[in-house]
């Protein structure tokens, strides 16, 4: 089942987070040493901020993704996604997919037209989810791109933005 955390609960995503900066550094741009000493509030805050989805199983988490905003708040309607991340023993499922296309329809949901997301070019197994979803590779890297990623992949979801920008 995927659903939507909120700040209650905040343990929780703390606890999918640090295992995935801990067991998937290369795929993230922020560090485990970040992180891990951080108050449970800064957890909390980021639950706050964003739309944070995990994919639970007998009451276990197994996937985790985010959809941000943009971090500029001139481009209305653009959204992120961000730190999708399944268990290792949990790998081959499916739940990464169900994580991307939960966070594709939140995105329609709320009304946004276009989603972006950083990728690293050697992980193949992320750029077959995102491609499944509609991704497709952008040669603009969008203000507020994560730059140690080496692609951006973007998804038009229609509206009025991307018909203006004839996307």
């Amino acid at each position: 089942m995927i659903r939507r955390l909120t700040p209650r609960d905040a343990a929780i995503w703390r606890e999918i987070r640090l295992e995935a900066l801990r067991t998937d550094p290369q795929a993230f741009s922020s560090r485990y040493e970040d992180w891990a000493d951080r108050p449970l509030s800064d957890f909390t805050a980021r639950l706050a901020g964003a739309g944070i989805f995990i994919f639970e199983d007998a009451g276990a988490a197994l996937g985790a993704a985010i959809l941000s905003p943009d971090a500029d708040p001139a481009r209305t309607g653009r959204g992120r996604v961000e730190a999708v991340f399944t268990r290792p023993h949990a790998r081959g499922r499916g739940i990464s997919t169900g994580l991307v296309r939960a966070i594709v329809s939140a995105a329609r949901d709320q009304g946004l037209v276009e989603l972006f997301l950083d990728v690293h070019a050697r992980n193949s197994a992320a750029r077959r989810v995102y491609e499944r979803a509609g991704f497709a590779v952008t040669a603009d890297r969008p203000e507020g791109s994560n730059k140690a990623c080496e692609i951006t992949m973007r998804l038009a979801l229609g509206g009025p933005l991307a018909v203006a920008e004839g996307h």
